[in-house]
C-alpha cells in the first residue's frame, strides 16, 4: 500500500459511501484508478466489510482499550472469540507477547464493569490494563420509519447505489440519505485487516511525560512523523499512555520506527507487540441500528 492507498482508505473508514469521483478529485488520479484501487484492497481483504451503525452520540457510548496480559497458553483464534463473546466488545487482537488488544464500547458504568469482570475471568489472564479513550461523538437525530427503510437496504450492503435503494424502498432515496448524512447520526465506514496485504500490523504501547508533551499533541507529532505507517492512535483520558497502530513492509521498518521514537525525551517508555490474528464482532451501536430496523418492519434483518 502506499499514501493514495492509506487516504482512500481513511476516506472509506470515515464515510464508505463516498464516491470514487469524490475520492478522484481529493487524491488528484482518475475515478477508474480509484475504482481500481479498492477492487485490489477488496480482493486482498485489506477491507474486509463495510459497515453501517448508529453514531455514538444516538446510544450515549464511550470506548475502552485494554491491553490483556496472558500466560500464551490459549489458542489465538478461539481466545479472541471468548473474548470477542461479551456484548460490549468490538474488537480484538492477539500478539506475539502473549498479550491481546480489544476496543469496547459502553453506555454505563455497569457495562464497563461488566466488560472488566469478563476480562478478567478468561482463563490464562493474568493482568488487565483498561483504559477509556478519547472519540468523536457523532450527532443525535430521530430516525423515522423512511430513513430505517433505507438504512435496512444498507446493512444489506453499505455502498449500495442510490438506484438501487430506490428500486427496493420505492422511496426518493436520494433526499432520505442526505437527511441521514446532514444529520450525522449513522456512521458508514469498512472494517480493516491490515495484515492481509503481507504487511506486519504492530501496536506500540506509549507512556509519555505530560510536563514535556499533551495527549493531543503527542497524536499530532506522530501523525506528523510516521504518516503512512501509522493508521490509528490510542489515547488514555485518565493517564499519560497511548497506543499507536502501525503497519510496514519489514521488521527492519518496525525497528526503525521504534527506535527513533525511543530518542524523544517526552517518550518515556516504548513497548512492541506485533500482531497475529484479529477479529470483530457486532457492538452496541450496530446491534441497536439492527434492532429498530427489525422494530420498524416487522421483519428480522439477515
Amino acid at each position: 500500500m502506499d499514501i493514495i492507498d492509506k487516504g482512500i482508505l481513511s476516506d472509506l473508514t470515515d464515510n464508505c459511501r463516498i464516491t470514487y469521483e469524490e475520492l478522484s478529485r481529493k487524491h488528484g488520479i482518475s475515478a477508474n484508478a480509484i475504482r481500481k484501487r479498492i477492487t485490489r484492497l477488496e480482493e486482498t481483504k485489506v477491507i474486509s466489510a463495510y459497515t453501517v451503525s448508529l453514531s455514538t452520540a444516538m446510544i450515549g457510548s464511550e470506548f475502552v482499550f485494554a491491553i490483556l496480559s496472558t500466560d500464551g497458553s490459549r489458542d489465538e483464534v478461539e481466545f479472541v472469540n471468548e473474548i470477542g463473546s461479551n456484548p460490549w466488545i468490538i474488537a480484538a487482537s492477539s500478539y506475539t507477547d502473549g498479550s491481546y488488544l480489544l476496543i469496547g464500547e459502553y453506555t454505563s458504568t455497569d457495562e464497563l464493569m461488566a466488560i472488566a469482570t469478563h476480562l478478567r475471568s478468561l482463563d490464562s489472564v493474568h493482568h488487565v490494563e483498561l483504559h477509556t479513550i478519547l472519540q468523536s461523538k457523532g450527532g443525535i437525530a430521530p430516525l423515522g420509519n423512511l430513513h430505517l427503510r433505507v438504512l435496512r437496504c444498507l446493512l444489506e450492503d453499505a455502498r449500495m447505489p442510490i438506484i438501487d435503494i430506490a428500486n427496493k424502498t420505492g422511496l426518493t432515496a436520494r433526499r432520505v440519505l442526505e437527511e441521514i448524512e446532514a444529520s450525522n447520526s449513522v456512521h458508514t465506514s469498512i472494517l480493516l485487516e491490515l495484515g492481509a496485504a503481507s504487511s506486519i500490523p504492530f501496536v506500540i504501547w506509549f507512556t509519555y511525560d505530560q510536563k514535556k508533551i499533551g495527549p493531543r499533541e503527542l497524536e499530532a507529532w506522530l501523525e506528523e512523523n510516521y504518516d503512512l505507517p501509522l493508521w490509528q492512535v490510542f489515547l488514555s483520558v485518565a493517564e499519560p499512555v497511548a497506543g499507536g497502530l502501525f503497519a510496514v513492509d519489514t521488521l527492519t521498518e518496525l525497528d526503525e520506527i521504534v527506535r527513533s521514537i525511543r530518542k524523544n525525551d517526552f517518550i518515556m517508555t516504548a513497548k512492541v507487540s506485533i500482531s497475529t490474528h484479529h477479529d470483530y464482532f457486532e457492538g452496541p451501536r450496530s446491534r441497536k441500528l439492527r434492532e429498530m430496523i427489525e422494530a420498524a418492519s416487522g421483519k428480522k434483518v439477515q
